[in-house]
């Protein structure tokens, strides 16, 4: 279910009137929504792409679903440096730390996908789980002795 991010800023120390002013900028430019490529493991993690889209976008899923993964035409570190780095930043500091594990031991990916200038989001986290199967095994030390 989509979370205003208004209403998150309030929890978090964040002015709602900073948020707005991220979300207008971006709407500024002509965004419409923007996607936040996560991954991590071996107890760390980093944002490895932000991209956007200009496509009408009305809902977080219209979002990932309107924007290819590491498409350098909608990277938005190309289209402005700076907004890419508040959205990392809060998304860093405030969004993916209060989520399921994703950076230590085997990790995990995601995307958190955000419209514009709702600020409605989305965050779809992967974690990578490594399943360990157990077995037990007896006998006697003394039939392993035994010539067949």
């Amino acid at each position: 279910m989509p979370i205003s991010l208004a209403d998150f800023t309030k929890q978090n120390n964040m002015t709602e009137n900073e948020m707005t002013g991220l979300l207008l900028k971006l709407a500024d430019l002509g965004i419409t929504g923007v996607k936040v490529h996560y991954d991590g493991g071996g107890d760390s993690g980093a944002i490895e792409w932000i991209g956007y889209t200009k496509e009408p976008c009305t809902t977080p899923e219209d979002v990932n679903d309107g924007i290819d993964d590491w498409d350098n035409d909608t990277n938005l570190a190309q289209l402005d440096s700076s907004a890419y780095s508040l959205i990392e930043n809060f998304a860093e500091e405030k969004l993916l730390t209060d989520i399921e594990d994703w950076w230590e031991n085997e990790g995990g990916f995601g995307n958190l996908c955000i419209c514009v200038p709702s600020g409605k989001y989305m965050v779809n986290n992967s974690i990578r789980i490594t399943e360990t199967e157990n077995y037990t095994h007896e006998g006697s030390l003394l039939n392993k002795t035994e010539n067949d």
